[in-house]
């Protein structure tokens, strides 16, 4: 993992709310920052440059978890309302489900 991920992650969330509410937006603007891409490079160039620079979605994905962790007053209302909700429907959904032992 390239650890300057966690730099430009921190920075582009700390600037942008776009970024703080939408992952592909934030994945979008992780990769301009740390490759020298543009709007017409193909995907297979980007991918192959991202596995050659330790670049993963999966980091970039848990630094923006990890940040929202440390400030909580920037996290959107409406995003955790939604998260919250999904939670509630998760658990009602599957303890219902709780299997019998006998």
């Amino acid at each position: 993992m390239n650890r300057n991920i966690k730099k430009v992650v921190y920075e582009i969330l700390s600037k942008d709310k776009l970024a703080r509410e939408d992952t592909m937006y934030l994945i979008q603007q992780t990769i301009i920052r740390m490759l020298d891409v543009n709007q017409g490079t193909a995907f297979g160039i980007v991918i192959q440059g991202m596995k050659y620079k330790g670049i993963s979605f999966e980091a970039i994905t848990r630094a923006k978890r990890k940040f929202l962790e440390e400030h909580p007053d920037l996290v959107d209302d409406d995003t955790e309302q939604i998260r919250r909700q999904e939670e509630q429907e998760y658990e009602y959904e599957y303890s219902r489900h709780i299997p019998r032992i006998d």
